[in-house]
C-alpha cells in the first residue's frame, strides 16, 4: 500500500497544477506527504505554506488566508499580505479542509474557478497562481450529504484524492 503510495505522490509530484486531496486519520502522515508532493514538484523553488483550517476562527483564517487591505486607505495601516499571496509559484497546504466555513468555502471556491480574490476589505482582484494540497480526517461525502460542505467545491478538491491508511494498518517496514 505505501510503495503505491509513494509512486502516486511522485506521479502527482510531476504534475504541479493537480489539485490534491489527502484523505487519513489524525496522525497518518497527511502533513508529510502534502511537504513531498511539493518538494519533488517543479514548485519546489517556491514557498511550501501550510495553514490548519481548523486552527483559527473563521474571520482570522479569512485574513490569513486573503489578506486585508489598508483600513481606510490612509491611517498609516499597512495592507496585511495573506497566504495565497505568500505561496505564489508555490504550494499551499489547507490541512483540516473540512472545518471551513461555508462563507470561506464560497471565497475557496472563486479562486479554484481562475476568478482570483480579493484581500478582506479591498476592491482590487489579485491572481493566484497557487497548487492546492488539501488535507481532512472528515468524511467529505458525508459532510456535502448533510449540506456543512459545499458539493462544488468538494468536487474541485477531489481531483486527486490519496488515502493515508492509519499507523496500525502499515507494516514495521513503513513505520521505519
Amino acid at each position: 500500500v505505501m510503495r503505491d503510495l509513494a509512486a502516486q505522490v511522485e506521479l502527482l509530484a510531476a504534475s504541479d497544477r493537480t489539485t490534491v486531496l489527502l484523505l487519513g486519520e489524525s496522525g497518518s502522515g497527511k502533513g508529510r506527504v502534502a511537504e513531498l508532493i511539493h518538494s519533488h514538484s517543479p514548485r519546489r523553488t517556491n514557498a511550501f505554506v501550510e495553514v490548519n483550517c481548523a486552527a483559527l476562527t473563521p474571520d482570522a483564517l479569512e485574513v490569513a488566508l486573503f489578506g486585508q487591505d489598508a483600513a481606510g486607505g490612509d491611517n498609516g495601516h499597512e495592507p496585511h499580505v495573506g497566504l495565497f499571496e505568500v505561496a505564489a509559484g508555490g504550494s499551499l497546504f489547507l490541512d483540516e479542509i473540512g472545518e471551513l466555513s461555508t462563507h470561506l468555502q464560497a471565497r475557496l471556491l472563486r479562486v479554484f474557478e481562475g476568478k482570483g480574490f480579493r484581500r478582506v476589505g479591498g476592491t482590487r482582484e489579485i491572481s493566484a497562481d497557487v497548487r492546492i494540497i488539501a488535507a481532512t480526517n472528515r468524511d467529505l461525502v458525508n459532510e456535502v450529504n448533510e449540506g456543512r460542505f459545499r458539493e462544488d467545491l468538494y468536487y474541485r478538491l477531489n481531483v486527486m484524492p490519496l488515502y493515508l491508511p492509519p499507523l496500525r494498518a502499515r507494516s514495521r517496514e513503513d513505520l521505519v
